[in-house]
This record gives structure tokens, sequence and C-alpha cells, in this order.
């Protein structure tokens, strides 16, 4: 008896020992098949960027220039290991002159797009997170002279956790190795295309940007707690907004806002060189001007930049309760919708708890970009004006997410600038 009992033993153990080792062969291969893939596909845009390097160009002829701001911080630290994997050798193959800038310090990206001048580059590149891109985008922005902005690109390599801008460009679809590799092949090509950048305007008379727009309310403060229940694993996400429902309720946003919708006649493009023409600067007379009639030199249509006309705008006014206020930027539109503006979301101001919980966890998988909720209340607007209402006994301050970094809720102005910033893309890829 005793024997068959150690049998039993020894065939259970050996069981359970050739189990944990099929099952450690079975996720070791499948992470060296990966890697495997993953390295075969750097091979293959690595003979295409050959190719871009290949071509001869004229004596007096230099290599395209770029400039590279990598943050080493993006990737958990892995940013450089992971730029010079993916990135790098592709713009280096390509016969691109790559000039690499490691950030050390918040707003450095900014400092340094300051005093940068056109003919030193021939375009920028963020390698980084979000927030690094928004430096960048800010740099722009403020920069006195238009034709930088116009003429000189902006690639993006994302690197950072979210990158919403970098999947509007080149797929929601696509793993870290794909993106990265398209990213940097998309700059190699340097296919471009004009895109909207919406100017946000503070209280304080500071103006920040956003390429993909902004979100308050109780799904954004869920999706920062999140880390807070780490304790849950993988249920974290979902733990989150079981919680939500536990707060005081209904956790609304009250605000009040007052916008302009956008039309066909209030958003037809009035560019900077017509309104200069309009309004033109006092000049001294010489006597060399009454010799010859010397015509005012002509702005180079290149570098004009397009507003719209203010004159026909009406403003309407409302107060608010809502417990999500999203913006959707003009570059997450659809296409074939011909949209005038950008897109303004409210949510409901009595929300049921069980929709409000389904409604995160849907968000959860969701890879689509655009914010807010299908039912929500929906305005195209040229821009408009928030004035958070200020509640003296409540819990937390509440935040604004605007393209991945969180700032405190103050009164705002958010307006659609068209055609702001040329940006690499890949002209295959559509926005999902």
């Amino acid at each position: 008896m005793a024997f068959i009992v150690k049998t039993v033993k020894t065939v259970r153990n050996n069981w359970k020992k050739s189990l944990a080792a099929g099952v450690a062969v079975y996720f070791v291969g499948r992470f060296a098949a990966r890697k495997y893939n993953e390295d075969l596909l750097r091979r293959e845009f690595c003979k295409e960027a050959k190719k871009y390097g290949k071509v001869k160009i004229g004596v007096t002829d230099k290599p395209r220039r770029i400039i590279v701001f990598l943050n080493p911080a993006s990737a958990s630290g892995g940013a450089v290991k992971s730029f010079n994997k993916n990135a790098a050798p592709i713009l280096h193959l390509a016969g691109i002159e790559v000039n690499v800038v490691k950030t050390e310090f918040e707003g450095q990206v900014k400092k340094f797009l300051t005093a940068l001048e056109k003919h030193e580059t021939n375009a920028v590149v963020v390698a980084g997170g979000d927030g690094t891109l928004l430096e960048a985008v800010t740099g722009f922005m403020r920069k006195d002279d238009m034709s930088f902005r116009q003429s000189v690109p902006l690639g993006v390599i994302p690197l950072g956790a979210m990158n919403r801008f970098a999947r509007l460009l080149f797929g929601t679809d696509k793993d870290e190795v794909r993106m990265l590799l398209e990213s940097a092949m998309a700059i190699v090509k340097g296919e471009t295309k004009k895109i909207d950048v919406l100017g946000i305007q503070g209280e304080d008379g500071r103006t920040s940007f956003s390429l993909s727009g902004l979100q308050t309310g109780v799904y954004r403060d869920a999706e920062a707690r999140k880390s807070k229940y780490w304790y849950f694993g993988p249920l974290k996400h979902r733990w989150t907004h079981v919680r939500t429902a536990m707060k005081e309720w209904p956790p609304v946003f009250k605000a009040k806002i007052s916008y302009v919708l956008a039309t066909d006649e209030n958003t037809k493009p009035v560019y900077t060189s017509q309104i200069q023409k309009q309004t033109p600067a006092p000049q001294s007379k010489s006597w060399f001007s009454f010799l010859y009639k010397m015509k005012p030199a002509a702005p180079d249509p290149r570098y004009n930049e397009e507003e719209m006309d203010d004159s026909l705008d009406e403003e309407i006014t409302e107060e608010v309760d809502t417990i999500e206020f999203c913006v959707n930027s003009s570059n997450l539109n659809d296409p074939s919708k011909n949209l005038k503006g950008f897109e303004c979301k409210l949510g409901p101001s009595e929300p049921n708890k069980m929709d409000v919980i389904k409604e995160g966890w849907r968000r959860i998988k969701d890879k689509n970009l655009q914010l807010g909720s299908p039912t929500d209340r929906s305005l195209i607007v040229k821009k408009i004006k928030l004035i958070p209402e200020v509640v003296v006994d409540q819990e937390e301050p509440s935040w604004f997410d605007i393209d991945g970094e969180n700032y405190e809720a103050m009164p705002i102005e958010i307006k659609l600038l068209k055609n702001r910033l040329n940006v690499f893309y890949n002209g295959s890829i559509s926005s999902s």
C-alpha cells in the first residue's frame, strides 16, 4: 500500500514539474518568436531607409539635418535604448545628419526652440511622450517668426505611455516597435501635412496648446486615481470606476460656458497677409521714394497663416452641470463629415451609477481617440469659454487633462488655430 501511495505522489510531482516546464517553454517560445519577428521588421525598414541614403546629391548640396529632442525619462527610463535600437538606425542609414539633444529639465525644449533659427535645421523631431511633444508645440507656436513653424516640419517618435497624437498619425492598431519604425520612416520619406492647433488661454493670460483635446470630469478623475489601487493588479482599471460610484453622487462638474458655433460663414479663412494689407503700417517717405514708385513686397504665400473672421460671431452662454466635459481637436474630425470647427461634448447631469461604471469599463479597451461618450451632447464650435464653478467644500480640486498632461482647472478660452504646423506622417495611414 505504501508503495502505491509513493508511486502516486511521484507521478503527481512529475506531472506538476512537466506542466510547469511546458508552460515555461510555451511563454519563452512566444517571447523568442516575438523578438525574432521584431528583428525581421527592423531589418526590412533598414533596407528601405538605405535606399534613400544611396541617392546621390550635388557637390554643393548638404544632407538633411534634423534636431531630435530625446527625453531619457520616457518609456520608464528606457527611451534612449529604444530610440537607438529602432529609430536611430533608420535615420542614419537614410543619410540624415542627426543631432540629438537629451532633455534634462522641464521647459528645456521650449527654451531651445526660442533660439533656434530655420536655417539651422531641416526638421525638429520629438522622441518622447505627450508632455515633451506639447513642449515642442508650445515652442513652435510662441516663436515670433511664423515662417519657422510653416517651413520647419515637426516629427514625432512616440516613446511615452499614451502617445495620443502619434496614434492619430500612424494608426491605433500598431504595436510599439512598428509605430517607432513607421514614425522614423515618415521622417525619412519627408511627406508632411498641415494640422490644426487648439489655443487654450488661461485667466493668467498665458496660452497653452493642444493637438488632441481636453478632458475633465468623472472619467478623467477615475483614470488619475487608478494607480492608487495597484493592489488590485489588472483589475485596478475596473475597480476605480466602481469606487467612483461609491463617492458622493452625482459627481457633476459645474461651469458656465460661452461658445460660438462653427458655420460656413464665420470660419471662412482670412489670411494674415490680407489683414496686414487692410491696415498697413505707416511708412516714412524718403527722397528715393519720389524717384521710383516702390511697390511693397508681397508676403510669401507659403508663410501665410489662416485666421477666421470674428465679425459674424454670435456667442451663446449657458450654465452646465455635467459628469464630463471634453474637447476633441479638429485633427480628430472625420474628413467625410466636413466639420468646420472642433467638437465639445457634454455628459449627462444626472447619470445612473451602473451606466457610469459600464461606460468606464467600455473605455478600458476602447482604442478610439475621440474623448467622451457616443451618447454625449455634441457641439461643433469655433471657440468656447469655460468658467468652472468653485466649490468650497469639494474634496479635491478639479483638473484638466490636456493631451495627457494635468493642469488645475481655471477659466479658459479655447480657440481653433487652423493649419498652424507641418508634421511628418505616413500618407497611407488614416486616423481611426
